[in-house]
């Protein structure tokens, strides 16, 4: 536990490709879920959650980011499609 706390203490706020890391012990982890749960019951805490209770992102938002990529993906393309055509014209 001794080693946890100290790698806890090291890592946290360290930045990593950019971005500073967070770093919690999984005892902390779920003393903050049960904190947001009853936040959620008394009508406090409207944040998006797209991980599931072991952590890992849920399989509909997995989904739901998949299905916004394309849609993005689609819009960019037909974007491009419609300055090639405007080119040609010119």
């Amino acid at each position: 536990m001794q080693e946890a706390k100290l790698a806890k203490e090291k890592m946290h706020g360290k930045l990593a490709c950019g971005r500073p890391l967070v770093v919690r012990l999984a005892s902390e982890r779920y003393a903050l879920e049960t904190a947001d749960s009853s936040k959620k019951a008394t009508g406090e805490g409207h944040k998006l959650h797209l991980t599931s209770g072991s952590g890992q992102t849920s399989r509909s938002a997995k989904i739901a980011a998949i299905k916004n990529k394309l849609k993005s993906l689609e819009e960019d393309n037909s974007k491009i499609k419609k300055q090639k055509k405007g080119d040609n014209i010119s």
